[in-house]
């Protein structure tokens, strides 16, 4: 690990990569020089080296961002703008006039509207938070107070998103350093502290479809409260906390608005031996590895907690090991202190191949991007293979003590999310089904034989709340079956059910290997020349090839013949990663009427000529459904 004096020498030799034009290599070499805990000069260092090159970086994504608050964030900017560039965004970031923020929601004719961000963030600290109560106040007046402070926030929230479509992002409440009655204040309800901790519960509890919490008194708590209410700052300059913390809270509110746009992290992969126990199994044995007694025994096991906690939220998870697989399976099946099991574990690669390969061959059996994937391992030789192989696969540097394990991966962020949804918690069940599908079909010598034999049945319905964060998650995370990579919020989606010239429609699919759960969402709308437009169209790649495309499409036919229209329409905008429904349309029988710059568009005529399919799935359709558009 480099210290400061270091990484200030290694800036000179990536500012000579930037004189010479190297701008891509010079941002990369940015991403694996930073740090979020470097101190801010060492950020800002960072910030003003990325305003240099970032015009020549030409893979960035455009976002924009508000941020409205009381206190001074224009460093701050700066240096978000760098972390978000690390997520993939090129920022362009809006800042509200000093202590203007209900001015800013509330006149509708702002600057704050005109800019028409995709997200807001509520900039606030404890300071904003209208809770102070004299000592020996009633519970009642402690619950009135803690209602008024939290219903602020949510007016503000109501107000916003009437006129925008952005989503939002509010910061709870920093817990002060200066605590009056000392420890005491824990104790009575009328207590700074627990009225402060009782309005960030409440605050979670008051959150809408669309609006997010970014946990800053979590921040606070890490980086070290006394520091982090650093009074000069604040009387001197406006500034929330420590300019050192900066760092902390960019890549942090970063990570949070890459999971509202789904760059979020899907798969950890995971090496076995120094990884999830200590020693080498085909070496020690099952007794002689170090797993469950003793300080690296319980450190391994800890780690297999957390492992088993991001599965059940629903990370997949796989196994990349050099081993012979009977015996790396053996730990998993007699080992008392395992903590993970067999079933665990989607899939499970233990030979002799180089890693890289299997990671490769991981990713294309669960049909995921390698940028979804976290690679784990103690080795950092074989750490450096995969890196030098596969760049977008995320490699954590691993301590050399096991204890560090789990603060290793945490402190990166992979996994972050806006959303839980029931499908998340069983999401190792899909992909195990999936490939269970795939050894069931290679009993079959016809496609049309194994798709009737999976007795595939659909559930058909609009748009609901309660599948509203499902659908927003598969929007917004979806890459590769996303004809218009459109991204909306849990508000946006949430508008359409009141619109009448728009339709949602969700599909949830089983078979005989059990529920696929919520697999596509389509958004339509109907124009005034009697077409129907398919605005979105987001589908699980776990499905692809079952018939599913052909079911979907015929619905969106029938939908559009019921509202008498003549035609359907549809968009395809080719990114990096969609290219797997480049030709959809055309195998859909949709002609295509127009091509720009390689976006296309298409239509199919609702006539005698209108294609039908046979896509071997029945039809469940709730009693919430109507055809109205």
């Amino acid at each position: 690990m480099m210290d400061t004096t270091q990484k200030k020498e290694a800036l000179k030799g990536i500012k000579q990569k930037m004189v010479v034009g190297h701008h891509q290599e010079a941002f990369d070499s940015l991403v694996t020089l930073s740090n979020p805990d470097d101190d801010f000069i060492l950020q800002t260092k960072y910030a003003s080296f990325y305003n240099s090159i970032a015009g020549h970086l030409l893979v960035l994504k455009k976002i924009r961002v508000a941020i409205l608050a009381s206190s001074t964030t224009t460093h701050f900017i700066d240096v978000l703008k760098f972390w978000l560039a690390q997520e993939g965004f090129s920022a362009e970031i809006y800042e509200s006039e000093y202590s203007t923020v209900h001015q800013s929601i509330l006149d509708p004719q702002s600057q704050l509207y005109a800019f028409n961000p995709d997200i807001v963030f509520f900039f606030s600290s404890y300071r904003d938070i209208k809770c102070d109560l004299p000592p020996g106040s009633s519970e009642m007046q402690v619950e009135n107070t803690i209602h008024a402070a939290v219903n602020e926030c949510v007016s503000l929230w109501q107000v916003l998103r009437q006129k925008s479509n952005a989503h939002i992002i509010q910061c709870n409440a920093d817990l002060p350093y200066l605590r009056i009655f000392g420890n005491y204040e824990t104790t009575p309800v009328w207590g700074q502290t627990n009225i402060l901790r009782q309005y960030n519960l409440n605050l979670a509890k008051a959150l809408e479809p669309g609006v997010s919490i970014l946990d800053l008194d979590f921040l606070a708590s890490i980086y070290g409260r006394r520091k982090w209410h650093d009074s000069r700052f604040w009387y001197h300059s406006k500034h929330a906390f420590a300019l050192d913390a900066i760092g902390l809270v960019a890549h942090e509110l970063a990570k949070t608005m890459g999971a509202i746009k789904g760059t979020a992290k899907k798969c950890l992969v995971l090496d076995l031996d120094n990884t999830l126990w200590g020693g080498v199994i085909a070496d020690d044995g099952l007794d002689g590895i170090l797993l469950g007694s003793g300080a690296d025994g319980e450190a391994f096991v800890d780690f297999q907690r957390y492992v088993l906690k991001l599965k059940e939220r629903g990370i997949i998870l796989a196994v990349c090991s050099k081993n012979e697989e009977e015996t790396a399976k053996e730990v998993f099946l007699k080992h008392p202190d395992m903590v993970l099991k067999l079933e665990d574990i989607v899939i499970f690669k233990a030979n002799w191949k180089d890693k890289a390969s299997n990671i490769k061959e991981i990713a294309e059996v669960l049909n995921i991007g390698l940028d979804a994937i976290v690679f784990i391992d103690d080795n950092p030789v074989e750490r450096e293979l995969v890196k030098s192989n596969l760049p977008v696969v995320s490699v954590p540097e691993m301590p050399v003590d096991p204890s560090g394990y789990i603060d290793a991966v945490t402190s990166c962020s992979f996994f972050e999310t806006v959303s839980f949804s029931d499908e998340d918690s069983i999401r190792s069940h899909y992909y195990r089904s999936n490939i269970e599908r795939a050894e069931f079909q290679n009993q079959f010598t016809d496609l049309s034989g194994y798709l009737k034999s999976l007795e595939m049945e659909m559930i058909v319905d609009a748009f609901d709340e309660f599948h509203l964060p499902r659908i927003a998650q598969l929007i917004n995370k979806s890459n590769q079956f996303h004809l218009t990579t459109t991204r909306y919020s849990e508000g946006e989606i949430a508008s359409i059910q009141n619109n009448k010239d728009q339709k949602g429609l969700y599909f949830k699919l089983k078979d005989r290997f059990g529920d696929n759960g919520l697999i596509s969402a389509v958004i339509l709308h109907k124009q005034s020349d009697a077409s129907l437009y398919i605005d979105t169209w987001v589908m699980s790649c776990r499905v692809l090839s079952r018939g599913v495309e052909e079911f979907i499409c015929t619905e969106i036919i029938s939908l559009a013949k019921e509202q008498k229209c003549l035609k359907v329409i549809g968009k395809y905008i080719p990114t990096a990663k969609n290219k797997l429904v480049a030709e959809l349309y055309g195998r859909l029988n949709f002609k295509m009427v127009k091509n720009e710059e390689g976006i296309t568009h298409w239509e199919l005529l609702l006539n005698k000529d209108t294609p039908s399919f046979n896509p071997y799935i029945k039809k469940i359709t709730n009693s919430t459904m109507t055809s109205e558009v």
